[in-house]
C-alpha cells in the first residue's frame, strides 16, 4: 500500500521530483486481457481489460477492430474523453506506417511524418488509413468492445490517468 501511494503521490509532486521519478510501463497482454502498471519493475496495480471487437493479431487500418501491438508510448493525455478519460498511445508507429507504404496504402509524406512524430516522441498523425486515437480509457473492462482501444472502468482510469504521464512506455502483448 505504501508503494502504491508513493507512485500516486509522484504525479502531483513538483515538476523537478517527477522527472527523477522511476520508469512506469503499462503493459497490456491481449491474450489474458490484462494491463499492469509496473514501477521501476515491480508491479504496482493490475486490471482487467476489455480490447478492440477484433483483437486478435496487430492494427492494420482504420476500423479493423483490432488493438495494436508493439511497444508504444503515451503520446497525449485527454481529461475530457466522452470515455471518461483517455491517454493515447503512439500509433501509429513507424513499423505500422512502413508495413502499409510498402503496401501502398499510404504515401512518403505521411510514412515521413509517422517516422518524425516517433523520432521526437510527439504524437503521430491520428487521421489515417491505419487508423487513430488508440488509447487506454474508461468505460468498462472485462469484453472486447472498443474499436481497437484498452478500456478499463471509470474509477480505474481515474487512478491510472493520475500517474501516468506523457512519454511513459505502453507495450501491447499478443
Amino acid at each position: 500500500m505504501k508503494r502504491v501511494l508513493f507512485v500516486a503521490l509522484l504525479a502531483f509532486a513538483a515538476p523537478e521530483a517527477a522527472e527523477a521519478r522511476p520508469p512506469h510501463v503499462v503493459k497490456i497482454e491481449k491474450a489474458k486481457r490484462t494491463m499492469t502498471l509496473e514501477v521501476d519493475g515491480r508491479v504496482v496495480r493490475r486490471f482487467r481489460v476489455g480490447l478492440g471487437f477484433a483483437p486478435e493479431l496487430d492494427k492494420v487500418r482504420q476500423g479493423d477492430g483490432r488493438t495494436p501491438e508493439g511497444r508504444f508510448y503515451v503520446a497525449w493525455k485527454n481529461p475530457g474523453s466522452r470515455f471518461h478519460r483517455f491517454f493515447g498511445l503512439s500509433y501509429p508507429m513507424p513499423r505500422h506506417a512502413r508495413r502499409a507504404h510498402e503496401a501502398g496504402r499510404i504515401d512518403d509524406e505521411l510514412l515521413a511524418r509517422v517516422e518524425e512524430a516517433a523520432a521526437k516522441k510527439k504524437k503521430p498523425p491520428q487521421y489515417t488509413k491505419l487508423g487513430g486515437l488508440v488509447g487506454v480509457h474508461g468505460g468498462g473492462g472485462g469484453s472486447d468492445w472498443t474499436l481497437g482501444c484498452i478500456a478499463i472502468t471509470d474509477e480505474e482510469i481515474e487512478w491510472l490517468y493520475d500517474v501516468v504521464r506523457v512519454g511513459d512506455t505502453i507495450v501491447v502483448l499478443p
